[in-house]
C-alpha cells in the first residue's frame, strides 16, 4: 500500500543523497569552498519579539548513573514541574563551557557533542500539564536560559494526531528537536543533512537519559506529519525543520482535550548571518522523506513494527568482556554530562576490557522508539581494537544480544583505523574505534526515504550514549568522520550489505580534561 501523493516510498532520493555525499580519498583532496568566517552563522536562535519566560536556575543535577537512568523503571509521585524541565533542557543542550579567544570574543560549548561545534539542533517544548508553566508551545534559548512563547494553549491532542501516537495526549510535555540547515551547512555543505541526525541523536541521548533520571517515561518518535509539525512550531521546513519528537510522561498529567486552532504564527528572528546558502541536495533529501498525512504516518509505523532483525551476523571466535568491578560506584549522570567533551588527543595507553564492555553495553540498550519495532536496532557496531587489555588487536563485530565481540580478523590495524577515519590520528591512536553501520537498502525498502533519517538518528543516539558511558568510566571519546566505502570494504564480508552511519573513537586522553560547569544566562544576544 502506498498513500496517494506520497513522496517517501520511492527511496532512490535517499540512496542518491547518501552516495553523492560519501567521502573518498579523492573527494577530500578536491578544492574546497573555504570558510567565510565573516559570514559564520550565529550559534543561537533568538526570537526578537516573542514573550520570554525566564527558567529557574536552581534545578537539581540528574542523580542516577547512566545505566540506571537509561533503563529506569522508577515511578514518580507527581507531574513534571518547571524547575525539572529547566534542568532537563540544560543537561540536554545547555552551555557547559565558555572558551575565551586570545583576540577577544567567546565561544560557547554545549552539553551535547555536535559536528564542528556548530549546534544546529534547536529544542521546542509542547507543554500540556507542567506545574508552574502554562500550556503552550515554547522555544528554548540556552544562551539566555529562557523560553520564548510561540503559542499559548494545549496542543497535545494536535501533536498526538500528527505523530499517530495516542499516548501523547497524556504526556506532561513533549520536546521537539529541529535542525537549522545553514548553521551546519556553512562548514559542511551538502553532507550536513547527515549531521542533522547525528547531532540531534547525540542531544537526544542526553535528553532521554536525563528524563529517565527524573523518573519520566519517554519515547523517541521520528514519524510525524512534517508540514503540520513545522507549522505548529512556526518554522518553514526548509531553513529549519523538525526531526524528532520526544514525549515525556510522569504518569500524573491530565489528559488533553481538543487543541486550539493552529493558525499561522510569525515572530521576528535574529538573522543567522549576512547571507545564507541553501544546498539543493539537503532540501531534496529532506523533502523526499516527508510524511504527508496521519494515514501515511500510521502506515509508516506499521511498516516499522513489522521489520525483521537487520543486524549483521558473522561466525567466528567469540570474546565475552567482563563487567565492571564489584562494588564500583558510577558517577551521577549530571556530573558525567558536565565532564563530557570530545577528546582531541589519545595517549595510546591501553584501557581495561571491562570499560570497553561497559561502553558497548550502554550504547546498545533497547530504545523506546516508533521505528525499531521487533528488530531492536537498525545499526550494528563494528570495532577496530588496538589497545584493550586482554583483547587481541583486530577487527570485531559486537553481538548486542549476547554482549560478545565476534572476531573478524586478528592483526594490528592502527594505521588502517587512522586511514578509515579520514586519515585523522585520533582514529589510530584510540584504544578502540567503533563503526556504526546499517543495512541501508533493507531499511529503505521497508521505511522509504524516512528510513535514512531513522538509521542516522539511531546512530546518533547510540554514539551519544557511548560518549556518556566513556566519561562514566574515566576514558575519553570523540566522534569522527570516515571514508564510507573503505569502511564497508574493510569489515567485509560481515559488512557487505552495510553502510557506515557514524564513528566514535575511545581511549585515554593524552591530557587532563577540564570538566565543564553550569552556565545560566551567559549570553547577551546582539540586536539587529
Amino acid at each position: 500500500m502506498v498513500v496517494e501523493g506520497s513522496v517517501n516510498w520511492n527511496p532512490e532520493e535517499a540512496r542518491r543523497y547518501h552516495e553523492a555525499t560519501k567521502h573518498t580519498f579523492v573527494s577530500v583532496r578536491m578544492p574546497g569552498r573555504g570558510l567565510d568566517w565573516e559570514n559564520r552563522p550565529y550559534p543561537f536562535k533568538v526570537y526578537l519579539d516573542a514573550e520570554k519566560i525566564r527558567l529557574p536556575a536552581g534545578f537539581g543535577s540528574p542523580p542516577l548513573d547512566l545505566i540506571s537512568a537509561i533503563t529506569s523503571q522508577q515511578r514518580r509521585t507527581e507531574r513534571l514541574n518547571l524547575s525539572e524541565l529547566a534542568g532537563l533542557l540544560f543537561y540536554s543542550a545547555g552551555i557547559t563551557r565558555i572558551y575565551l579567544y586570545p583576540f577577544g570574543g567567546r565561544y560557547y560549548f554545549r552539553a551535547y557533542p555536535s559536528t564542528g561545534a556548530l549546534y544546529q539542533t534547536e529544542l521546542y517544548v509542547v507543554a500540556g500539564d507542567v506545574s508552574g508553566l502554562e500550556p503552550g508551545v515554547y522555544h528554548f534559548d540556552p544562551g539566555q536560559f529562557v523560553l520564548s512563547v510561540i503559542r499559548r494553549g494545549d496542543y497535545r491532542s494536535h501533536l498526538s494526531a500528527l505523530t499517530g501516537h495516542d499516548g501523547v495526549v497524556s504526556c506532561d510535555a513533549a520536546v521537539v528537536l529541529t535542525s537549522v540547515a545553514w548553521r551546519n551547512a556553512w562548514k559542511y555543505g551538502a553532507r550536513s543533512y547527515r549531521h542533522w541526525f547525528w547531532d540531534g541523536g547525540t542531544l537526544c541521548a542526553n535528553l532521554i537519559s536525563t528524563a529517565g533520571s527524573l523518573g519520566l517515561g519517554w519515547e523517541v518518535l521520528v514519524g510525524f506529519v512534517d508540514d503540520l509539525l513545522n507549522g505548529l512550531l512556526g518554522i518553514d521546513g526548509r531553513r529549519e525543520a523538525a526531526i524528532a519528537v520526544v514525549p515525556l510522561w510522569s504518569g500524573h498529567a491530565s489528559r488533553a482535550g481538543p487543541s486550539p486552532e493552529v493558525g499561522e504564527v510569525r515572530h521576528r528572528v535574529l538573522p543567522l548571518s549576512r547571507r545564507e546558502v541553501e544546498y539543493e541536495e539537503v532540501t531534496r533529501a529532506y523533502a523526499s522523506s516527508r510524511l504527508l498525512s496521519a494515514e501515511e504516518v500510521s502506515l509508516w509505523r506499521k511498516r516499522a513494527s513489522s521489520m525483521t532483525d537487520v543486524g549483521a551476523r558473522h561466525e567466528g571466535r567469540r570474546l565475552r568482556l567482563s563487567g565492571p568491578p564489584d562494588g564500583l560506584a558510577l558517577p551521577p549522570l549530571g556530573d558525567v554530562i558536565l565532564r563530557r567533551g570530545s577528546t582531541r588527543r589519545f595517549s595510546r595507553v591501553e584501557i581495561e576490557a571491562w570499560k570497553l564492555g561497559f561502553v558497548l553495553r550502554s550504547m546498545s540498550v533497547p530504545l523506546k522508539t516508533d521505528f525499531l519495532g521487533n528488530q531492536g536496532s537498525l545499526v550494528s557496531v563494528f570495532a577496530i581494537v588496538n589497545g584493550v587489555e586482554g583483547v587481541p588487536s583486530g577487527s570485531y563485530l559486537y553481538d548486542r544480544l549476547t554482549g560478545e565481540l565476534v572476531l573478524l580478523r586478528e592483526g594490528r590495524f592502527r594505521r588502517t583505523a587512522e586511514y578509515l577515519c579520514l586519515e585523522q590520528e585520533l582514529g589510530g591512536d584510540a584504544s578502540a574505534t567503533l563503526f556504526l553501520m546499517s543495512p541501508l537498502d533493507a531499511v529503505l525498502s521497508s521505511l522509504g526515504n524516512r528510513g535514512y533519517r531513522a538509521s542516522q538518528f539511531e546512530a546518533g543516539i547510540r554514539v551519544g550514549l557511548a560518549y556518556l558511558a566513556a566519561h562514566s568510566v574515566g576514558i575519553g571519546a570523540t566522534g569522527l568522520t570516515f571514508y564510507d566505502d573503505d569502511v564497508r570494504e574493510f569489515f567485509s564480508p560481515a559488512s557487505s550489505e552495510m553502510e557506515c552511519m557514524m564513528v566514535v573513537a575511545l581511549g585515554v586522553p593524552a591530557y587532563k580534561p577540564k570538566p565543564g560547569s553550569v552556565h545560566i544566562g551567559a549570553v547577551e544576544h546582539p540586536v539587529r
